[in-house]
């Protein structure tokens, strides 16, 4: 089925925002992240997916790895991809100073399926782009707007939860 698709980087030009932090017990932030997930893309727990873990306990510092990824759904079109995905080292003993890197993502999907004779007529795309390019853009805008707040409001909350002090916010 053939589709019609904008794609948009929220956090456009940087495209990603990265957290280091070298402190005490780093692992704890894998827990509090699909509650902030939840609760700052205001979505149900059926949103949130978290796509890989991976947790080496051979070795002292464990070494994690662990990607979630948030589905905020606006319109039929529009629908915000987020991912955090973080990698550190965990020490056994939660006491002691372990390393955590977080790098946060947001992309603005739009999608226009052409899956009927009517969806793939020149009408139909012509008016297509006519509605597009006049209204839904500034409404597109918005999406993307509110999801690169969302996604600094997120570092924000991790970063409070690391401890670590916030830098300046764009807003």
């Amino acid at each position: 089925m053939a589709t019609w698709v904008l794609e948009d980087d929220c956090l456009a030009p940087e495209r990603v925002i990265r957290i280091d932090f070298k402190g005490p017990n780093p692992f704890r932030i894998y827990q509090a992240v699909p509650q902030f997930l939840r609760a700052i893309f205001d979505v149900r727990g059926k949103d949130v997916y978290e796509k890989e873990f991976r947790w080496d306990n051979t070795t002292d510092p464990r070494d994690f790895f662990s990607r979630f990824i948030v589905r905020k759904g606006y319109d039929i079109w529009s629908v915000v991809w987020a991912e955090v995905t973080m990698q550190g080292k965990q020490p056994s003993d939660p006491n002691k100073d372990g390393e955590v890197f977080i790098l946060l993502t947001g992309k603005l999907l739009t999608r226009s399926p052409e899956n009927t004779l009517w969806a793939r007529s020149t009408i139909y795309k012509s008016l297509r782009w006519l509605y597009f390019r006049t209204l839904y853009n500034d409404v597109r805008r918005n999406y993307m707007e509110e999801c690169r707040i969302k996604t600094n409001d997120l570092k924000l909350a991790i970063e409070r939860t690391l401890g670590v002090a916030p830098e300046a916010v764009m807003r």
